[in-house]
């Protein structure tokens, strides 16, 4: 009994870390990150769920020091923005770093 309440325990730390991390990287991203515009290379659209959500593949381009700068990714974004990631198009991003990508579909920011 005492070892399925200490692993519940753990399960549900971990949880609640796992969610607390997502939420300081994209304030993180906020923050810090750059707005950029980015050329979509290529887009591969993975899976679909219930709430309204897909989930890509892509490969970014934009110029940056004399030269082009291109990054993958994997990102989960709202199916109704899903026709604006399409390849030759262009989306606006925020980034921190190869690993650290929010991508911007709001038209106040």
């Amino acid at each position: 009994m005492k070892f399925a309440i200490i692993i519940s325990v753990i399960i549900f730390a971990g949880f609640f870390a796992y969610i607390a991390h997502l939420f300081y990287r994209d304030h993180k991203i906020d923050a810090q990150g750059r707005e950029l515009l980015a050329r979509v290379e290529e887009v591969h659209y993975r899976s679909a769920n219930d709430t309204g959500s897909v989930n890509i593949r892509y490969r970014l381009s934009w110029p940056e020091g004399g030269g082009t700068k291109q990054v993958e990714g994997r990102e989960t974004i709202p199916a109704f923005y899903s026709s604006k990631v399409q390849k030759g198009s262009e989306v606006t991003i925020r980034y921190l770093d190869d690993d650290h990508i929010a991508f911007v579909f709001d038209k106040d920011r």
